[in-house]
């Protein structure tokens, strides 16, 4: 049977589990943090941009703030507007505000703990947004952990102030829900100024989702709004964003002369309809199915020429098979419907570059907004006895598995030693379509990826087996695993990031 979209009536109140799954995720990132700021004398290092940007930024702009220089920077490139340069990365953050008690040069020190902070705090906001549709707190915990530690989340520990956004986005639709449901006026208006605050880029994905979440839940019938209310959710909207404009008007000032914004992707001909490389396509399916590559240094297909574009959505555990199950159960539901399209927007490169202003570059930087959606529905199925799993687990394990096959032992010539070879005109064969390099470093994180995603979705099949007999008890061990695993594979995420690094 399909659940009510409240919380059902019970005869004795249910303790809620904020607390616990604040607490629960704080711990869990600390076990994949904590080991590498002991082995870096209490720093948090990382490759790439977070050692060369994000600290620096960082420091930059504490000491802008402590010192009272807000006004031009002289330490930015040649000289920048300093709110305009850096309200994307932290001016609008409340971690960053955090740090202002603290001397500069303790700065560094904060990354890590700040970045645990994060990860607990997603938890906890996807928690209060999860419980409006689920029955059990258990199970609304289980979902606001998953988010938590999503493929996306812990592929953007290379992007600390991505998470912001990632922890605010369920209070906007926690708002929204409000809004439409009990009728609670102003907090929406709250709620999308906090977003527009915290990031300028993030908000504008935002507002485009909220928009297709509120219309897709109108049209499914499961709520309805009256016109005077729907002026009136018109009107926070813009108070909303009136609210905000403090930050986000000198922001929109500093980005209008901005090269990477003058060219639409409305204007860019038949890569506007189809992306110029084949292999993103296969790559946006994969990332669903296995724990995210890292930035730079992707694995499992190296020509898509998509590093940085924050290509990851796996869950924990669970994967993609809450979200087959549902779509096999749950038919006509607004979940359905609203993950649908998500999924043709993602393939459609026009279509998801609307969530950054119809920008020419590839990004998938609005993923964490279905992720959400991926843990409610695998959090409602997880609190019904009537389910059947079987049917989505084979079809996710069966992608899994071909995944891992053709990518792993797929023939192709090896170019660079035929070139070598006596005879270069003869084919020479390698094996495998992921990224190879001389030590065999991307082989190693390939099927380390592998063994994780496969051992997750057996693990899942034997908990499954006993879900029916005892559902409190699976959901707590559902729970555990899922944060056992979220360790697991976030270990391997920065470890491997860290030996990337020039300097380590």
């Amino acid at each position: 049977m399909l659940f009510s979209e409240s919380r059902a009536v019970t005869l004795r109140p249910q303790k809620e589990k904020r607390l616990s799954t604040f607490f629960i995720a704080l711990l869990t990132a600390a076990v994949f943090f904590v080991p590498y700021m002991l082995l870096s004398e209490g720093y948090f290092t990382f490759f790439g941009d977070f050692n060369v940007q994000q600290i620096p930024f960082y420091k930059t702009c504490h000491a802008a703030i402590k010192s009272g220089n807000i006004g031009w920077s002289t330490l930015t490139d040649l000289g920048a507007n300093f709110i305009g340069s850096y309200s994307f990365y932290l001016l609008g953050s409340p971690f960053f505000w955090l740090t202002i008690p603290f001397p500069n040069w303790m700065v560094p020190y904060l990354m890590g703990p700040l970045l645990i902070l994060k990860f607990a705090c997603a938890a906890l906001t996807a928690y209060c947004y999860l419980r409006r549709f689920t029955k059990t707190p258990e199970a609304a915990r289980l979902g606001g952990l998953l988010y938590a530690f999503s493929g996306f989340s812990v592929y953007n520990v290379f992007f600390n102030h991505f998470h912001e956004p990632i922890i605010a986005f369920p209070l906007l639709l926690l708002a929204l829900e409000l809004f439409l449901t009990e009728n609670r006026r102003g907090v929406f208006a709250l709620a999308v100024a906090m977003c527009a605050v915290i990031n300028y880029f993030f908000f504008f994905g935002m507002a485009l989702f909220c928009i297709i979440y509120f219309f897709v839940r109108l049209c499914s019938g499961a709520v309805k709004i009256r016109f005077p209310r729907f002026l009136a959710l018109f009107f926070e909207a813009i108070a909303g964003v009136g609210i905000s404009a403090f930050l986000l008007y000198p922001s929109i000032l500093a980005i209008l002369g901005n090269g990477r914004i003058s060219e639409l992707q409305f204007f860019n001909g038949w890569n506007a309809v189809m992306y110029g490389k084949e292999q993103i396509y296969l790559n946006i399916i994969e990332c669903f199915f296995f724990p995210p590559d890292l930035p730079a240094r992707p694995v499992f297909f190296p020509g898509a020429e998509v590093k940085w574009s924050s290509l990851g959505g796996w869950l924990p555990v669970f994967s993609m098979v809450g979200v087959f199950v549902w779509f096999i159960n749950r038919r006509g539901s607004w979940q359905k419907r609203l993950l649908g399209i998500c999924a043709l927007m993602a393939m459609i490169p026009v279509l998801n570059s609307a969530f950054y202003a119809f920008n020419t570059a590839y990004y998938a930087r609005w993923f964490y907004m279905p992720i959400l959606i991926m843990c409610l529905v695998t959090a409602m199925l997880s609190e019904d006895p009537a389910v059947d799993w079987r049917s989505g687990w084979r079809w996710v394990f069966g992608i899994t598995t071909a995944f891992a096959l053709v990518i792993g032992f797929f023939p192709q010539k090896d170019t660079e030693a035929m070139k070598k070879a006596a005879d270069p005109d003869k084919p020479i064969l390698k094996f495998g379509l992921y990224t190879q390099d001389s030590e065999n470093t991307y082989m190693y994180r390939f099927w380390v990826s592998v063994a994780i995603a496969l051992l997750g979705l057996v693990v899942l099949r034997l908990l499954l087996s006993e879900a029916k007999k005892n559902r409190r008890g699976f959901l707590r061990r559902a729970t555990a695993l899922v944060c056992v695993f979220s360790a697991i594979y976030a270990n391997v995420f920065i470890a491997t990031g860290r030996s990337h690094s020039y300097d380590i």
